[in-house]
């Protein structure tokens, strides 16, 4: 068997993939990022981007690509909780020296509580909340998916944003400056001409648009959320499912919990400030919490 000569450490998520390179004491070397590789593309696409990563990540640090069998590999990536598509891409990895592989959500709690007892609520481009209690019990909420799960999310939020651009453009309800930013990302994206009129544009957009592009509408939300009652709203109900999972992940409030993800500090101010009081800063990160799943694989192949 060859000797590992390497961890690499990757988040996958929907909207962005993050991996980190580092030497077998996790000690970091450089790290490098690409698109989304959630599975809900296909384990061919989610690997693409993965090595593509991992090569770009070797650059990074100024040194040639190693073997795949020097290399101990951990993965976070969104969709490994369902079954058919995590068997899928794991059938399709290359020949690591050492592989473990878990939904995202597992490797940011590892890193926000470097593998202790805690609690996470990751808020992205979906959302999942899981905790690992101290009698060893682990919960989780939602990461259902998109469209039907992952409440307070950037998709979840950019589902209603869009809505309510709908209802502004019948007249349904008021264009205010977030509906008016939102508009104008769904016209660019859909590259709509400057003739075509706006619903034509936004059904466009929404002809092509999936979780990462309704994610993308949450970025007008928060960014108009001082000026305008409707993104505030928005704001206010996604903080409020957020609460409600902190609540059913740990009832008796008794473990740390942290909030990651890259809508995390915009709704922290929106919940209760008991709540916000129970929060703890994230020791590292989920590419971080995949690292140590990459320490554990490798500890485990020598065994």
């Amino acid at each position: 068997m060859a000797s590992i000569d390497y961890l690499i450490g990757v988040d996958g998520g929907g909207t962005k993939t993050l991996v980190r390179l580092a030497r077998p004491d996790r000690r970091v070397l450089a790290q490098a990022s690409g698109p989304g590789s959630a599975l809900r593309n296909g384990p061919g696409a989610a690997w693409n981007v993965i090595v593509a990563a991992i090569g770009q990540a070797f650059a990074n640090a100024g040194l040639p690509l190693a073997p795949d069998a020097s290399l101990a590999v951990g993965i976070g990536i969104a969709g490994y909780n369902v079954a058919q598509w995590a068997a899928d891409f794991r059938a399709c990895a290359p020949g690591f020296g050492a592989l473990e592989i878990a939904n995202d959500g597992v490797t940011t709690l590892l890193g926000a509580h470097e593998g202790r007892a805690g609690a996470v609520i990751a808020v992205g481009t979906g959302t999942i909340g899981i905790a690992a209690d101290i009698d060893g019990r682990q919960r989780v909420v939602d990461g259902w998916g998109f469209p039907t799960g992952d409440d307070g999310s950037g998709a979840w939020i950019g589902m209603r944003a869009v809505h309510h651009a709908q209802l502004a453009l019948d007249g349904r309800a008021a264009r205010g400056p977030m509906t008016e930013a939102v508009l104008a990302l769904c016209r660019e994206e859909a590259a709509a001409d400057d003739a075509q009129d706006e619903r034509a544009a936004l059904l466009d957009w929404l002809s092509l648009a999936d979780q990462a592009a309704f994610a993308r509408v949450a970025r007008p939300v928060v960014a108009n959320a001082g000026g305008d009652a409707a993104a505030r709203g928005l704001l206010q109900a996604a903080a409020a499912e957020i609460a409600l999972m902190a609540e059913t992940l740990d009832p008796s409030r008794r473990l740390p919990l942290a909030l990651s993800g890259g809508l995390a500090a915009a709704l922290q101010p929106y919940l209760d400030a008991r709540l916000r009081q129970r929060i703890v800063p994230a020791r590292s990160d989920a590419a971080d919490g995949a690292l140590l799943l990459a320490q554990r694989a490798m500890q485990s192949s020598k065994q």
